[in-house]
Parts: C-alpha cells; sequence; structure tokens
C-alpha cells in the first residue's frame, strides 16, 4: 500500500502521483525512434535515479488509479518533469532560463500512444498545468519544445502557450549528436 500522498492531483480523466522505483524503471525504457529518439533515455540504473529525483511524476488513466489502496494496475500513459528536470540546457537557452518568475514543465507520453489524435498529449499538458500552478500559484508556466516537433507545438498552442524564444541544442538522435531547434513557450 502507497501512503497517503501517493496520488497528488487528479484532472480530466487522468491522475499525476509520486514516482515508484518501478514507474522510472518503466519510464526510463520508452524508445521513441527516429528523430523522435532525442527524447530516450537510456535506461540505466542512473537514468532511473535521476527520473527518482523528486522532479518527475508519472500520469496514468484515473480508471487505472485504485484510490482505496492508492496503488495503480496499469502503466504510465506519460510522465510531467518540472524545474530543472525539465530544462533543455544548453550554452543558447541559458539566458531563456534566466528568469525565475516560471515553473518550467516537461511533458512526455508513452510512444505507443504518441499521435493517436485521441487528445491525450492535450490532458497531458492540462494535468501538468494544473498541478505547477496549484503548486505556485504566482508563477507562469514555461516549456522547451524542439521545433520540428509538429504534433507537440500544436498541442502546447491549443493549450494556449506562446512563442517567446528560439536556442539551439545538441541532442542525441539515433546515437549520433545533432544540432536542433528548440522553441520556449510560456503560458
Amino acid at each position: 500500500m502507497y501512503d497517503e500522498n501517493f496520488m497528488i492531483t487528479e484532472s480530466d480523466g487522468l491522475v499525476l502521483t509520486e514516482m515508484t522505483e518501478g514507474a522510472a524503471r518503466e519510464i526510463s525504457s520508452w524508445r521513441y525512434g527516429g528523430e523522435y529518439s532525442m527524447y530516450d533515455l537510456d535506461g540505466s540504473a542512473e537514468e532511473v535515479e535521476q527520473v527518482m529525483n523528486g522532479l518527475h511524476f508519472p500520469v496514468y488513466e484515473s480508471a487505472s488509479f485504485d484510490k482505496e489502496n492508492r496503488s495503480v494496475i496499469t502503466h504510465p500513459v506519460g510522465f510531467v518533469a518540472i524545474g530543472p528536470s525539465a530544462q533543455v540546457v544548453s550554452g543558447s537557452s541559458r539566458e531563456l532560463y534566466g528568469r525565475s518568475d516560471a515553473t518550467d514543465i516537461a511533458i512526455g507520453l508513452r510512444p505507443d500512444l504518441c499521435g493517436l489524435g485521441k487528445g491525450l498529449g492535450q490532458r497531458l499538458t492540462g494535468i501538468a498545468v494544473n498541478f505547477v500552478l496549484g503548486e505556485f500559484p504566482e508563477d507562469g508556466v514555461r516549456l522547451a519544445v524542439a521545433a520540428e516537433n509538429k504534433r507537440a507545438v500544436k498541442v502546447y498552442e491549443k493549450f494556449g502557450f506562446k512563442k517567446t524564444g528560439e536556442f539551439t541544442a545538441f541532442v542525441k538522435i539515433e546515437g549520433r549528436r545533432k544540432k536542433k531547434t528548440f522553441l520556449m513557450m510560456e503560458l
């Protein structure tokens, strides 16, 4: 049985919870493939430990959450990272991240659920924003997204995020370092 704080918030059919080692292992093993492989974690013990740093939160479908026992009966549909764990750090992003009046978020949708057109990305964005605004009501919400990730950009724009900057960063795609453009967006 999990402690009473396991479930943090619920919104639009999703439940955001405290990270568990099992969820961290699963999320660390997600593989997106192709150009989206820049979002892959390597599944190593170090990556699992990083995901367990208190700044990552798994998200489940509400129907898979047993409120009585405070446990989940399925796999995460996504995760939310906040603060420094949500930042894409590069020489050109430092100035954009320099402001302290916004909380950074990163959103990861389970690879097999990406691009289905069922609104799960929008719902995941909603629970992330609601969580951050509930925890840090005085802050704005900021995120960075690869400019070529048109699906994610569209979801964030529909949600009300606006582009506030642009920067480049090196990412690993299919084992090779590539320079990518990222958009900084704020709500």
